[in-house]
């Protein structure tokens, strides 16, 4: 049992947009409540209000995930710098702005020693603004690659920490430190509660014949995979049991269509199939520890705990995103022997179950050793360990 201390400094941790970016400064929020008393007058998240596209502010991810937590917690007018030009992109520039607004009012009142960023747009604006008050900025960048916002952020931090030694040439090297990746503690818990467990316990008791499949295309969702999913459905579930988690957006719908394509199906295959639109904390534990494969997007989160898992994956890198960080992240995870990745233009029905009848045949063969360097644990003790809380 560890005694908490008092905490002199005030501590702001920021970092959002992504289930990534949320689930590692959770982690970081998770460590320094071991060590030290938290509370309002010496502690502070800083998130973003801004939802997936199409919804209104107020209903960001970060949002709805600390919705129960006890910590103080406060957001800003979030907007992101959008690469190629469409109407968005001048409501989402203007956001940003007022994000700058919002972040100098919140951090001239609550004035912080330390910055703990774990990455996403959401961090620029308050990073900066940090900087100007003097505080000291610390960042973790979770990816093989590295994005915007932790390029702006990483000119003017104290350290930076990253999750793989392939992101060390992206940063001043005095500035670098491998940790490994901010994982949560529960994934490695084996137990749970809520209505997915439930339906996972009976599908454990038939996996040795047919093996349990978990999809997902992120804390969001992935429209493309749910459609490739919803279009493979009858001939997937004759060999396999799914978890599905399409993500809850208003746009595609896919969730509720994906209800109904169940309703569809015959009363044996339903009871293979758990459609759910997240996986919350209280839950990934058990789903992680029950899955005989993964089929999803490639973050950089979700790689490094199917590493420290050592869970076969076929992955589906997002295409788009900066310096086409997701496949950097799945070559990872591929080059230690846990992946196939396919390209998303390229993932069809048919492709799938080609995939699908390889990793059925071919015996997995893990390079543990590569692997033991790579997924290392304990990064927020080591994270918190390299920060001077105490003068």
């Amino acid at each position: 049992m560890i005694n908490k201390e008092v905490l002199a400094k005030k501590i702001v941790v920021t970092g959002g947009g992504s289930g990534g970016h949320i689930s590692s400064a959770k982690s970081i929020i998770d460590e320094l409540d071991k060590h030290f008393i938290l509370n309002e007058n010496n502690f502070l998240y800083i998130g973003s209000d801004l939802g997936m596209e199409g919804e209104k502010p107020g209903n960001s991810l970060e949002m709805k995930i600390f919705k129960n937590e006890n910590f103080k917690q406060l957001y800003i007018r979030g907007g992101k710098l959008q690469r190629r030009f469409t109407f968005r992109t001048i409501y989402l520039f203007l956001r940003t702005i007022l994000g700058f607004v919002d972040s100098f009012k919140i951090l001239n009142k609550f004035h912080p020693d330390i910055v703990i960023s774990t990455g996403g747009f959401v961090s620029v604006p308050v990073c900066i603004v940090a900087n100007f008050f003097k505080a000291q900025i610390f960042l973790h960048e979770q990816t093989a690659t590295v994005g915007l916002s932790n390029r702006i952020v990483s000119k003017f931090a104290k350290k930076i920490f990253v999750a793989y030694p392939s992101s060390i040439k992206f940063f001043p090297k005095e500035k670098v430190i491998h940790s490994g990746n901010l994982v949560r503690e529960e994934i490695f818990f084996n137990s749970g509660r809520g209505p997915v467990i439930e339906e996972m316990r009976k599908m454990i008791a038939q996996s040795d014949e047919l093996p349990i499949i978990y999809i997902s295309g992120g804390s969001l969702g992935s429209h493309v995979i749910n459609e490739v999913i919803k279009e493979s459905l009858p001939i997937l579930l004759q060999d396999y049991q799914l978890i599905l988690q399409t993500g809850d957006s208003k746009i595609t719908n896919d969730y509720q269509l994906l209800c109904l394509e169940k309703e569809k199906l015959s009363n044996d295959l339903k009871e293979r199939l758990v459609v759910t639109k997240y996986i919350g904390n209280e839950q990934i534990g058990f789903v992680l520890n029950n899955i005989d494969l993964f089929i999803g997007r490639a973050g950089a989160n979700t790689v490094y705990e199917l590493g420290l898992l050592r869970i076969p994956s076929i992955l589906i890198p997002i295409p788009w995103v900066t310096h086409n960080e997701q496949q950097e992240n799945a070559k990872i995870l591929e080059s230690v022997g846990l992946a196939k990745i396919i390209h998303e233009g390229e993932f069809t029905p048919e492709k799938l179950q080609v995939l699908l009848r390889l990793f059925s045949k071919e015996k997995l063969v893990i390079d543990e050793k590569k692997a033991n360097e790579i997924f290392v644990l304990k990064a927020a003790e080591k994270i918190i360990q390299n920060i001077n809380f105490r003068d």
